[in-house]
């Protein structure tokens, strides 16, 4: 069956997705972000307008947990892409919080949106033009928020001090480059390990070697939807 139809609707549900707006606050870093309830309102009314149905399942398989994204199109197309899970916490409360996590980019990847949490929301419609930020309440007692938890868990690890030595660096970059399910986010990690990818060439031309042939080959992976 050809996949033409389907390729033309969801180029034009692309023109017509918005940036999903910063609603939730990371309370570690006190910065905003795009929660997964804004992602799916930025992103599924295009999709609905112009024919597809939006599926997120979660599965298992001999790599492990992972919610799968899928755009189905009534023309019988499909585009779909999977986005596994390492839940930092045992129990159902990490793998919740693994999910929420693995939805929202899932979502943003299929879709070929990139969140920017340090972009200025003036520029959506004025109709979607983000309330004021309350001013900040004292501290108090409150349910953990699950997703909030995650991310901040996610930020701590990226701004947490080098590894002292190359074979740890190496373990903290490929730790990196195995949960990233996008480009930009590879791409993201040369920027930040610039240095650090130097240090293990110098220490071990081997080790670097072996390094930069996973970050090709995922890379790859990701390009083509393998993972």
């Amino acid at each position: 069956m050809s996949n033409k139809e389907a390729i033309a609707a969801l180029a034009k549900a692309q023109q017509e997705m918005r940036t999903p707006l910063k609603d939730a606050t990371n309370p570690h870093y006190r910065n905003g972000y795009a929660s997964l309830k804004s992602c799916i309102k930025a992103i599924k009314p295009a999709l609905n307008d112009n024919g597809f149905a939006l599926l997120q399942s979660a599965g298992k398989d001999d790599q492990g947990h992972y919610i799968q994204t899928t755009f189905e199109h009534t023309s019988g197309g499909l585009f779909s892409s999977k986005f596994y899970m390492e839940p930092e916490k045992k129990g159902m409360q990490g793998l919740g919080s693994a999910a929420t996590y693995a939805k929202r980019y899932g979502l943003l990847g299929l879709a070929g949106i990139e969140p920017d949490e340090d972009a200025d929301d003036d520029g959506n419609e004025a109709d979607e033009k983000p309330k004021a930020p309350k001013p900040q309440p004292k501290p108090q007692p409150k349910k953990p928020d699950a997703e909030v938890e995650h991310d901040a868990a996610v930020r701590q690890e990226q701004n947490s001090e080098p590894s002292s030595t190359p074979q740890q660096l190496k373990e903290v970059i490929e730790n990196k480059i195995k949960l990233a399910a996008a480009t930009w986010q590879l791409k993201k990690i040369t920027q930040e390990h610039g240095k650090d990818f130097n240090t293990i060439k110098q220490h071990d031309a081997k080790m670097g070697a072996e390094l930069n042939a996973y970050f090709k080959t995922r890379f790859e992976q990701v390009n083509t939807g393998e993972r």
